[in-house]
């Protein structure tokens, strides 16, 4: 019996990750995308701007996100160890909170409460590791995604499985997908990966852009990654300063900040001035080593960037729907997308949970 066709539409890291996972599962997939990882950065194309690392931030709110998050760590861990050229890398991390540690179950329910469970080498602070202003942290091993190296990694993997790709320059509708090549047509299900794109595609009011922008500098002795995270206080919003080295290219990415329904592609110098002065404090050897001991201004700044991270109010939308057919009729659709800032660490959960509602659809099982 030939193998189902399924149709991917878009090409980030969601999209990828998911079509791969189905010609895992033996379907005949083929993606429909405006933008492909090896081309130039545009800001209409998430992924290739990320940092990015594997830092669950899933809480008992949400224990959905945490399992998406849980079982992606054990999928790029598993990577890791079946191909050591994949571009992960096992590197140290410490998390600092200024805010009060949660008490009794919300404790074990906290994102670090629920990182502790399954991160490896995990250990609270002890007090005087902890710098002025914080109440508590923990240190970890994390995961750190090389992000211009992965994302190539993973059309590579796609392609070597069989996948096949077809550039579209524009879509005003997902059922346009199919006629992009005769051959997709025959598609029996089409998976909806478009990110910030669904918001007029699908379309879907509640997708909106969180504006992150970021500082890359090169600092190749950097080796462990960092994060503080501050409440909101009075007017101002809360506050999270990273630090994500990239150990293939000696570069480190400085951040953050989080703007919602910001469209604002441009670099603002006064963001990249505080990002730089927080990181700084956070880590002084930051700093080339003929430089310790200097300013901002000595940092050797590769890049200032900006991603509009593909958001959605009620969190990733994972479920079946369906579109008017060519042919009448209706066409199952499954929907992945809504990851905002997490779509790196919660793919292949992500990924796995869109193929087993494949299954659920091609089967009859849900309803359309």
């Amino acid at each position: 019996m030939p193998a189902e066709q399924v149709l991917v539409v878009g090409a980030g890291v969601i999209g990828l990750s998911t079509g791969i996972r189905l010609l895992e599962a033996g379907y005949e997939v083929d993606i429909v995308a405006r933008d492909w990882p090896d081309d130039p950065k545009t800001i209409e194309f998430t992924s290739p701007w990320a940092g990015a690392h594997h830092v669950a931030y899933g809480t008992g709110a949400d224990m959905r996100l945490h399992e998406l998050e849980r079982s992606t760590f054990a999928a790029m861990s598993d990577m890791m160890r079946k191909d050591a050229s994949v571009p992960l890398h096992f590197a140290p991390q410490v998390e600092y909170r200024e805010q009060p540690r949660p008490t009794g179950k919300d404790d074990g329910l906290s994102q670090l409460g629920l990182i502790s469970r399954y991160y490896p080498d995990f250990r609270w602070l002890e007090s005087h590791e902890l710098p002025d202003g914080v109440s508590y942290g923990a240190a970890f091993t994390h995961i750190l995604i090389e992000t211009p190296a992965y994302l190539p990694h993973l059309l590579r993997r796609f392609k070597s499985l069989g996948g096949r790709t077809h550039r579209c320059d524009s879509l005003s509708s997902l059922s346009d997908a199919l006629s992009v090549h005769p051959s997709l047509s025959r598609a029996k299900i089409l998976i909806n990966c478009t990110g910030l794109g669904a918001r007029t595609l699908v379309p879907d009011s509640a997708v909106y852009p969180t504006r992150g922008q970021l500082v890359i500098v090169r600092a190749p002795w950097i080796k462990q990654g960092y994060m503080r995270s501050g409440p909101a206080r009075e007017e101002k919003p809360a506050t999270y300063t990273y630090i994500i080295p990239r150990v293939e290219s000696g570069t480190v990415v400085l951040g953050g900040c989080a703007e919602k329904n910001n469209w604002d592609p441009t670099p603002r110098p006064e963001l990249a001035k505080d990002f730089k002065t927080r990181c700084l404090a956070l880590c002084p050897d930051l700093l080339p080593p003929n430089k310790r001991g200097g300013t901002i201004d000595d940092l050797d700044v590769v890049e200032d960037a900006v991603g509009l991270r593909p958001t959605r109010d009620g969190g990733i939308r994972l479920e079946v729907d369906s579109l008017a057919s060519s042919q009448g009729g209706r066409l199952p659709i499954v929907h992945n997308y809504g990851h905002g800032g997490y779509g790196y660490q919660t793919s292949w959960g992500s990924a796995d949970a869109a193929v087993e509602l494949v299954r659920q659809a091609l089967s009859g099982k849900s309803k359309l």
